[in-house]
């Protein structure tokens, strides 16, 4: 059951690289999207500026919402589709990372895949210990339950200091 006080928000996984806002739209026909297919529907890209395979929608009434929940695994294209609930926190999260325009070279956001379903934002700090955190620089996902989803993001002091980051890829958190 979704709370009243939710964002209103899903995120959608599984999308084709090719999709389009207007794909998107399709896909939550029946389901008034706010500010209408240009303003309510956020892709997600990767450090390298391509299509992550994702977006965010923001729908207009829990009722909207909810029955874009029911898309859940359904298909577009060859392609299932995950939907699920998400935060406006997540959503901004996501979508500052690589933006529209954005200088792909000035990315100081390092996404961490895997983490232990307990991994604390102090863990997080821990394990890039020595290098600089941008201050409320660390966001653990969490899932419409409010559990971790074993992904967080975390924005560095510069963009250098993130490559260094990346040289911690494959360690072990937490242990």
């Amino acid at each position: 059951m979704i709370k009243d006080d939710c964002d209103l928000i899903v995120r959608a996984r599984g999308l084709p690289w090719s999709a389009t806002k207007e794909d998107i739209a399709q896909f939550f026909s029946g389901c008034e999207i706010q500010g209408g297919v240009q303003d309510g529907i956020y892709f997600t890209f990767s450090r390298d500026g391509r299509p992550s395979g994702e977006c965010f929608v923001e729908f207009t009434t829990i009722d909207d919402f909810n029955r874009a929940l029911t898309r859940n695994n359904e298909h577009m294209g060859k392609r299932y589709v995950e939907v699920f609930e998400s935060k406006r926190s997540e959503m901004e999260w996501s979508c500052k990372r690589v933006g529209a325009g954005a200088d792909e070279n000035d990315n100081s956001v390092v996404r961490l895949r895997g983490l232990p379903y307990g991994c604390s934002k102090e863990e997080v700090a821990n394990f890039f210990k020595g290098l600089e955190i941008a201050p409320n620089g660390i966001t653990i996902a969490l899932d419409e339950e409010g559990k971790n989803t074993g992904d967080a993001y975390v924005e560095f002091a510069s963009p250098e200091i993130a490559s260094q980051a990346m040289n911690k890829h494959k360690e072990k958190i937490g242990h």
